[in-house]
């Protein structure tokens, strides 16, 4: 993917990226705003050597002018664009709010949805009462036996406790979607928060206890019981984090795959009986399933039985919580939830504004609805069109590099390009929009909401099991800046949120827009032949297409991008890791170098003057600075921290630098020599 610090849940191989357009059919900034451009000489600080540092180089004036916002952990042009897109969603659900007999019954929904959120008097007032139904549940858990239907209950309202469970394509066999078991049911971001040592970790680790403990005192607890059960929540977390797989071994699809049947996995989970589970979960009591981290549903086991009924019922009682707190609750459990995740652990100064935080939560709940409104507003057809061309350029483009390559065999040549002649491109939106007719949305009753829409959400996906897959199935909602790519179902997706400047524009020239969203193109189609995505064939099922000999090559080769990124401190103490971001930094080389022999055929066929200059950039100068541009970001310490340890994407600085300096051709469009620093001694390449 090439996301803005998101990334994909459910697409455990994925990809994604962003952009926004000056057309006469979109609505623009405010007056008051710096128009965004793909391409923009007044970022640029030519005090800055662009041999150098041309990160610096290019955004430079772009920092000057965007200080970093209180509310933000990072700011950037992805952000811009996100926050142009959010005014355009404000004003949508504000119409559909205001009511009328006019409303469609998608704009009833979201409109009713985004009033009940802004009505945070009537949320505090409310207190957690609405949630009572739901404590007294877990209170009422008399044994072990009782948990699993209370838990399939549970986790279909919502609650992430010990495990999670859904449909997934067969990775073996792409046309059919079974029943998938994966690990869960932990409150910190991932599992090497509970087990890494250093002094932050442990520091992280005692705020985390602070912030639980708040989190019970403020639903009743004493004091002392809230700080005594925070402690029984963090040590029964740790026990499921160190059976979880790490960042790392997940990026391996074989570490994964673990095929076997609802019968073998139920006589395998000796305290934990499966078929209430099943039963309350209203999923299959039977079939071909994938455990997809045996150690971990072995580990859930075992904890069961060892720990007391007591201890279970508390870390229900907290995730209940955690899964409503943010923004369902009262001011009070909203803000705390902020003040941890937010303020702690990513360094924000400030809260979002409401509005922000409601806008962002439909868009999540319901972002069909709300895109199906927003494209017909914002994104023309030939918006679409310009963007399938250049798919297409590009496409066209990777078969002829992959013709080009001097490590691979013509056997595996002639696979790979059978992959990419498969790959289906989506633009925009989905061919057929999602139906929201059985959600039931009441004005006033947001906790009520949020449970009604996890369960109309749940029951959507349990019923695509034993189904045909739905290659219409968007994991983005149409507003959405970013981009991804599925394995599994071997498309590319370019959501209409995403396709505007200043990552797109039909008025801009082709090096600005070839270098931005050019590079994002190339980006999610390389994620099908990084080191994930050349695990699956073109059908999108797990199965090794490549000659031994390639898949050594293609290693070493990977090996170096590994070194490369390994040796980047991201904050004093902190080293990305090269294992984990390989499959975006592969992308992202891959994606530029498809991006600019693209490029490179399309100004040939057009006869450009390569040395005429534009604003006193050349072509291929303008081409190489419309992708640093792209990356401006503004990031906290703290964030660039998390990122380092959680995040498969490496801070933008070096999606900039790290990547240019790889590639001769852009050291030659602005006459760098060996030695400097924007030209690497070692380059890596793949593709």
């Amino acid at each position: 993917m090439i996301s803005r610090r998101n990334s994909l849940g459910t697409l455990a191989f994925a990809a994604a990226f962003t952009f926004l357009a000056a057309l006469p059919a979109r609505a623009q900034q405010p007056a008051t705003a710096h128009p965004l451009r793909v391409f923009d000489t007044s970022l640029i600080d030519t005090s800055v050597p662009a041999c150098e540092n041309f990160y610096k180089f290019s955004c430079d004036g772009w920092f000057a002018r965007n200080p970093l916002p209180a509310d933000q952990t990072s700011y950037g042009r992805f952000t811009e664009l996100f926050e142009l897109n959010r005014q355009h969603l404000r004003e949508i659900l504000e119409a559909s709010a205001a009511g009328g007999a006019t409303r469609t019954p998608n704009e009833q929904k979201i409109g009713d949805e985004y009033a009940s959120c802004m009505d945070t008097a009537t949320i505090d007032k409310l207190g957690i009462a609405p949630l009572q139904p739901e404590l007294d549940r877990i209170a009422a858990l008399h044994s072990k036996s009782d948990l699993p239907a209370l838990l399939g209950h549970l986790q279909v309202i919502g609650v992430g406790a010990f495990f999670s469970i859904g449909s997934d394509q067969d990775l073996s066999d792409s046309t059919s979607v079974i029943t998938s078991f994966a690990s869960g049911g932990l409150g910190l971001p991932e599992r090497d928060y509970y087990t890494r040592t250093d002094a932050k970790s442990v520091e992280q680790r005692n705020q985390y206890l602070a912030h639980v403990a708040k989190i019970l005192s403020l639903a009743g607890e004493s004091d002392t019981q809230a700080a005594a059960d925070a402690k029984t929540i963090l040590q029964l977390e740790t026990t499921l984090a160190e059976a979880t797989l790490t960042r790392v071994e997940m990026r391996d699809p074989q570490n994964l795959n673990h095929p076997s049947d609802i019968a073998t996995l139920s006589g395998q989970l000796t305290h934990f009986n499966l078929a209430p589970y099943l039963a309350a979960f209203h999923a299959p009591a039977s079939g071909k399933i994938n455990n997809s981290e045996p150690k971990f549903m072995a580990g859930v086991n075992t904890l069961i039985d060892a720990t007391p009924l007591d201890a279970i019922k508390t870390y229900l009682r907290w995730h209940l919580l955690h899964a409503f707190a943010a923004g369902s609750l009262p001011q009070a459990f909203d803000h705390e939830n902020w003040n941890f995740y937010s303020h702690i652990l990513r360094g924000a100064e400030k809260q979002e504004e409401r509005w922000k935080t409601c806008t962002s939560r439909i868009d999540r709940e319901m972002g069909e609805a709300l895109g199906q409104v927003y494209v017909a507003k914002y994104f023309p057809p030939e918006d679409k069109q310009r963007t399938l061309d250049m798919t297409l350029a590009i496409e066209r483009a990777m078969e002829k590099d992959i013709d080009s390559l001097d490590w691979m065999s013509p056997e595996t040549k002639v696979k790979a390009k059978e992959k990419l002649h498969g790959v289906v491109n989506r633009i925009g939106y989905p061919n057929h929009w999602r139906d929201y007719s059985t959600l039931e949305i009441r004005r006033g009753d947001l906790l009520g909401n949020r449970e009604r829409y996890s369960t109309f959400n749940h029951a959507r996906d349990i019923a695509k099991i034993g189904k045909p897959v739905d290659r219409d199935d968007w994991y983005m909602s149409p507003p959405t800046v970013n981009a991804y790519y599925d394995p599994q179902q071997n498309n590319v997706n370019f959501p209409a949120g995403y396709l505007q400047p200043p990552f797109f524009s039909g008025k801009e020239d082709d090096a600005a827009n070839y270098g931005d969203m050019g590079s994002t193109i190339g980006h999610e189609l390389t994620h099908g032949f990084d080191d994930e995505g050349r695990q699956f064939d073109a059908a999108g099922n797990l199965r090794n297409w490549w000659t031994d000999d390639d898949e050594k090559k293609f290693n070493t080769r990977a090996d170096c991008m590994v070194d490369q990124y390994n040796a980047i401190e991201a904050v004093p103490g902190v080293h990305l890791n090269g294992k984990m971001t390989l499959g975006e930094n592969l992308a992202d080389l891959g994606g530029l170098w498809l991006a600019w022999i693209a490029w490179l055929e399309k100004t040939h066929d057009a006869h450009l003057d390569m040395a005429a200059k534009t604003e006193g950039y050349t072509p291929e100068q303008r081409f190489w600075i419309a992708y640093a541009q792209q990356w401006c970001t503004q990031t906290r310490p703290e964030q660039l921290r998390s990122g380092a340890l959680t995040d498969s994407h490496s801070p933008d600085e070096y999606r900039t630098n790290a990547i240019l300096r790889d590639l001769p051709e852009f050291a030659k469009s602005f006459a760098c020599k060996p030695g400097q620093p924007m030209v690497s001694p070692k380059p890596c390449r793949i593709w």
